[in-house]
């Protein structure tokens, strides 16, 4: 049984990253000509009394000076329905808002510490079914975990542990997914299309490293500079996931040279996998990750011995497959640094038939450890 992480994921402590957030919206504030007090009467008169929290991007510092004022404001009301942001514009200032009610807001904060107290694979299925049953979404409910009061408060900060944890782990299961694709592209005997996965596996562990160490943020965008930041930073909870970012650090500076003729038999699958597995095992999600593989529910084989498999739109040709059972991985999942094993013809088919929507992965993990 998982259990919460005790320890502020974070480097630096809850009142210091909050006095350092607060100093950083300050300086925005400062820099547009805004005071706090001012805001928080213009969004009282516009939208409402409530509570106002600033987000993204000054909260992290990453702000520059195009960078719009987003807000979320915390009402007592219920609210209904799907939400919409407000869209505010006073001297020469772009600001938005949407709002949310405290019931909900407390529902998914106790959504969130159930998902983070799941096994990693109960955790990612949570998260990805958020946004269709659930208000705020989940980059709302990161930034509300994330955002600074007006009165340069975070009060929700301590839900950045359980945050932290639910994020890492939709990250790594990301880059896990893309290190399969990167594989079968180079069993398949792709040169190039195995390099643009591997760019996706490195973002994701970025994300997912940083998210662990209690920088979370859901805007793509950013992983980058971020990421260089913390190297720079350091601030690393333990020697394993110090040498986790440097092995990943240095891939990131030459994947780029894959993408050279001279290189095309170079093994790239390799290093990605080693790289993945290092993640999850240094974030304490796993020991192990299996990759099985199963046909979406809106296709079928056209007839047994046929190499097409026909969906409600369209179909698919998979040479060499026939049926469910001759698909790779269907029967039985394989373990991640296993799947190099395929053979040319049976890892296109697998790709074709995952790129074509007509197969998706199952990720599963094995040996989880119990909550560091």
């Amino acid at each position: 049984m998982m259990v919460m992480p005790s320890a502020f994921p974070h480097f630096l402590s809850p009142d210091e990253l909050t006095a350092r957030r607060h100093a950083q919206v300050t300086a925005f504030l400062s820099g547009r000509g805004l005071e706090p007090g001012w805001l928080s009467d213009l969004m009282r008169e516009r939208v409402g009394p409530g509570l106002l929290l600033l987000t993204s991007s000054p909260v992290h510092g990453l702000a520059n000076p195009t960078s719009d004022l987003d807000f979320i404001r915390i009402q007592e009301a219920e609210i209904d329905g799907p939400r919409i942001s407000t869209k505010i514009f006073e001297d020469g200032h772009h600001l938005e808002v949407v709002s949310f009610s405290e019931a909900e807001l407390a529902s998914n904060l106790d959504e969130l510490n159930r998902l983070a107290a799941l096994p990693a694979e109960q955790t990612v299925a949570g998260f990805r079914a958020w946004d269709k049953q659930r208000e705020p979404r989940r980059k709302q409910t990161e930034r509300i975990v994330n955002g600074i009061a007006m009165d340069g408060s975070a009060p929700y900060l301590p839900w950045l542990p359980a945050l932290s944890r639910v994020w890492c782990r939709a990250a790594l299961q990301t880059a896990v997914e893309q290190v399969t694709h990167a594989t079968l592209a180079e069993a398949a005997g792709e040169t190039r299309g195995r390099v643009g996965y591997a760019y996706n596996v490195l973002l994701h562990l970025m994300d997912g490293l940083l998210s662990h160490h209690g920088d979370v943020y859901t805007t793509r965008k950013w992983y980058a500079l971020r990421w260089t930041r913390l190297m720079s930073e350091g601030g690393w909870h333990d020697e394993r996931l110090q040498s986790a970012a440097a092995g990943l650090e240095r891939l990131r500076k030459e994947v780029h040279t894959f993408l050279d003729p001279a290189a095309a038999a170079e093994p790239l699958a390799a290093p990605l996998t080693e790289l993945a597995l290092d993640a999850v095992q240094a974030t304490g999600t796993a020991r192990s990750v299996t990759v099985g593989v199963e046909l979406t529910s809106r296709v079928r084989a056209f007839l047994p011995g046929a190499a097409v498999l026909v969906g409600k739109d369209s179909g698919v040709v998979l040479p060499g497959v026939g049926t469910e059972s001759d698909l790779p991985l269907t029967a039985a999942p394989a373990r991640l640094d296993e799947l190099s094993a395929l053979d040319a013809p049976a890892a296109a088919a697998l790709l074709r038939a995952l790129r074509a929507g007509a197969a998706r992965l199952r990720i599963g993990y094995l040996d989880e450890e119990a909550g560091r």
